[in-house]
């Protein structure tokens, strides 16, 4: 048999010592081993309690984590829903808005003064040329728009419908330069053309230089010459411009030159109403 080396006879002997002293604090009486084992737990408690504090801490620190989390996610749903309900509650805002203008502006024709109807036309386009000014509303044959009505905003006239489809129609502005409306001075019932110029404002033709009309004047639609009695398109008495001035023409003697601005805003157009004889 192999004999051990001198370093393995070492080890086998430290082994037998410490079981042996195991054994022997086995059986030794508890008031013998008791203050190595309060020892032992002086030693080890503090490192046993500083674990069970960080676990502790852990946990506490992974709950906190979460709810910071949910948090935030509850916080971006909020200010999800109170950006929808802002949103929401600006369009109901313009829609609101955009009933009043239309209720005062037919309030302001009178229409029930009037065998007409307003037929309300949203405008969709704007004719962008550098001569012609119109525009293309949403209401056409199927809502009983046909050419020659009149169109008007604000409680003014602002143009004439030159072309009329199924559901949409085109309507030449009072300032296109195609545009001829007959009308007459409010104040001084003076009948006269108000013409397109192309541009932001209208020409007033055949105001005679005996004429008294001045800066300020209203000049409104007549249906004289406009149309045979019974088949009038535009009403009488609609507000289409304002004088701006009424002076000696230059270049025709015999007649006043005056320049006249439309009393809508042609320009900020968002809907119109169509006056549909009854």
């Amino acid at each position: 048999m192999r004999r051990l080396s001198a370093t393995a006879w070492k080890r086998l002997n430290l082994l037998f010592l410490i079981l042996g002293l195991a054994a022997f604090l086995f059986v030794m009486p508890s008031r013998f081993t008791a203050p190595a084992r309060v020892l032992f737990d002086e030693a080890v408690g503090p490192a046993e309690t500083g674990a069970f504090e960080g676990a502790g801490k852990a946990l506490a620190a992974s709950g906190t984590l979460a709810e910071m989390f949910l948090k935030k996610d509850r916080e971006r749903a909020l200010s999800a829903e109170v950006e929808r309900l802002r949103n929401e509650n600006a369009a109901l805002a313009d829609q609101a808005r955009r009933l009043a203008l239309r209720l005062e502006s037919v309030e302001k024709l009178s229409l029930k003064d009037l065998a007409f109807r307003a037929v309300s036309a949203p405008v969709s386009s704007y004719d962008t040329s550098a001569m012609r000014r119109s525009i293309t509303v949403r209401a056409g044959t199927a809502d009983g728009v046909g050419t020659g009505m009149a169109a008007t905003a604000q409680g003014a006239l602002v143009g004439v419908v030159t072309e009329a489809g199924p559901h949409e129609c085109r309507i030449r502005l009072i300032t296109d330069s195609g545009s001829a409306v007959a009308c007459r001075v409010s104040r001084t019932r003076e009948l006269c053309i108000l013409q397109g110029t192309g541009g932001g404002n209208c020409r007033v033709d055949w105001l005679g230089r005996e004429s008294t009309a001045a800066r300020g004047d209203l000049l409104v639609t007549t249906q004289i010459g406009a149309a045979p009695v019974g088949e009038a398109r535009i009403p009488d008495s609609v507000p289409a411009a304002t004088a701006l001035n009424a002076e000696r023409d230059k270049m025709r003697p015999l007649f006043l030159s005056v320049e006249a601005a439309p009393r809508a805003n042609l320009d900020r157009l968002e809907e119109v109403e169509i006056l549909v004889a009854q």
